[in-house]
């Protein structure tokens, strides 16, 4: 999709998008054919320009053309991500349309709003319009294959280099979000700890600052990740830990992201049920945000170091399977009953974190995983769970999320949690003793991750409800939606 802005209407096209506000009774860039009927439009309240509302009509002059005006509600809400979901709502009515070219004129007051600028406006714009686009199509037949978008030309009637330079990093945030959404929407029979590991190198072909080193099955047995190789010893994938290391200013402390990469969750001997096993080729969906944020790191030239750690397996059933009951050493050196063979992201994670750590020596430590199922209770959709000890870094993370989209909401951390992940044979047990046993399920999860974690500032993003959604929204639809990349983006671009 080619996003052209242009300071006047020069282009015909088969669609002609309009925007306003409630208080908007005469739409800025409306044909004046079509002036009369708006306005008994708005007398008849047919239509009142309320958030996502569409009115359509067709205007013969200079060309015969579809108009839509679209409500953008009460100009004191707009709100960046209320831009994004126009965008995104533009592109589903254009798509049911099957129309290719389409101009979308936007009133002067969205740029008048007072909070924003033409770059925030053009970023999030883009946003919305490639994501909302996306469809993961790799298996549909030609005939099957929705028409895609090919031109949007974007009326602005104000600088077009300041909203031509938000476009350009809307587009590769979104693109790396649709990256990640690839990858997760796949089969996992395609996407494996090799293919993942594939990824990763490809990056580094296209990318001088990125280097690649992979710890396989040998080298886990040998640095004592036993984590890691116990919930992939039901599988016939070899595990792999993958490092991804950019170097964008070798001075600065490195920041670590760790991904979950189970590229296959049966749940092991802790089975999981029919409606939920289903979509487990999702749990590698931290993983695959981790991938993308390292391969656009690097083409944005960020001046940090940053490094991508995946720990990346299959968790199966087999002869060789990790029990319930087992207890095994973890790499920094305590012991871990394994209480439920489901709760294997966190034992994953754990060796990957105390691994990353050591080795890197980071400033700050982010993890980003499909974890727990009570996340997904308890936030739902649209915000991932955030826990972390480190009130600067969640306020950090926090604010990127609001400004992203891509949104977080932390939960707590007291202290009353803390022994909750003690064993009774051993250091840790991966599921609780206490209580019920699936009280605050998301926050026990990090509870057990923190026992890792040495020095570095330290957060957890639990991304099991946001990383696939059920329903579809206004420009996200069904299926993988890349969480966690963009926050992770906007977090990067504000530390440059």
């Amino acid at each position: 999709m080619k996003l052209i802005p242009q300071p006047t209407l020069t282009h015909s096209a088969e669609v002609v998008i309009i925007s306003c506000f409630e208080e908007d009774q005469h739409p800025v860039g409306l044909p004046p054919s079509c002036a009369e009927e708006m306005s008994q439009a708005f007398r008849s309240k047919i239509f009142t320009a309320k958030f996502g509302e569409i009115y359509s009509t067709i205007i013969s002059e200079p060309k015969k053309a579809k108009v839509l005006i679209i409500g953008l509600g009460k100009k004191k809400e707009l709100t960046l991500e209320r831009v994004r979901r126009t965008a995104g709502k533009i592109v589903t009515a254009v798509k049911s349309l099957q129309h290719q070219t389409v101009i979308v004129s936007l009133p002067e007051l969205l740029r008048l709003n007072g909070f924003f600028t033409d770059e925030e406006i053009g970023r999030s714009l883009a946003e919305g319009f490639l994501l909302g686009d996306y469809t993961f199509e790799k298996y549909l037949s030609a005939e099957k294959k929705k028409k895609e978008i090919d031109t949007i030309f974007l009326v602005w009637t104000k600088s077009t280099e300041r909203i031509g330079k938000g476009l350009k990093l809307g587009r590769v945030v979104a693109e790396a979000a649709n990256c990640a959404r690839d990858l997760v929407n796949d089969s996992a029979s395609v996407i494996t700890p090799a293919h993942l590991e594939k990824t990763a190198r490809d990056f580094a072909k296209t990318h001088k600052n990125i280097t690649v080193r992979v710890l396989n099955k040998e080298e886990l047995q040998k640095e004592g990740l036993n984590l890691l190789l116990g919930v992939s010893a039901g599988s016939y994938q070899p595990p792999k830990l993958i490092l991804i290391e950019y170097r964008g200013d070798k001075s600065r402390a490195p920041i670590v992201l760790v991904g979950k990469g189970i590229t296959f969750d049966s749940g092991g001997y802790n089975l999981k049920p029919t409606k939920s096993i289903e979509e487990m080729k999702t749990d590698m969906a931290g993983a695959a945000a981790v991938l993308s944020i390292m391969g656009t790191a690097a083409e944005l030239g960020l001046h940090q170091n940053i490094i991508g750690v995946i720990p990346a397996c299959e968790n199966m059933i087999g002869g060789g399977a990790q029990r319930p009951g087992d207890i095994v050493r973890a790499y920094n050196g305590k012991n871990v009953e394994i209480g439920n063979t489901d709760a294997e992201g966190r034992l994953i994670l754990a060796d990957a974190i105390a691994y990353a750590e050591k080795k890197y020596q980071p400033k700050i430590i982010i993890d980003l995983a499909t974890l727990t199922g009570a996340c997904v209770v308890a936030l739902g959709y649209y915000a991932a769970g955030l826990v972390s000890p480190d009130e600067q870094l969640s306020a950090e993370l926090r604010e990127a999320g609001d400004t992203s989209g891509d949104r977080v909401w932390s939960l707590p951390f007291y202290e009353e949690y803390q022994d909750w992940m003690n064993g009774t044979i051993s250091d840790l047990i991966n599921i609780t003793m206490k209580g019920k046993g699936y009280e605050a399920g998301a926050v026990l999860g990090a509870v057990f991750l923190r026992q890792f974690v040495e020095k570095a500032a330290w957060a957890h993003i639990d991304i099991a409800g946001s990383a696939y959604w059920a329903v579809p929204g206004d420009y996200i639809q069904r299926g993988a939606t890349g969480s966690g990349v963009r926050i992770l983006l906007y977090y990067l671009l504000r530390k440059e």
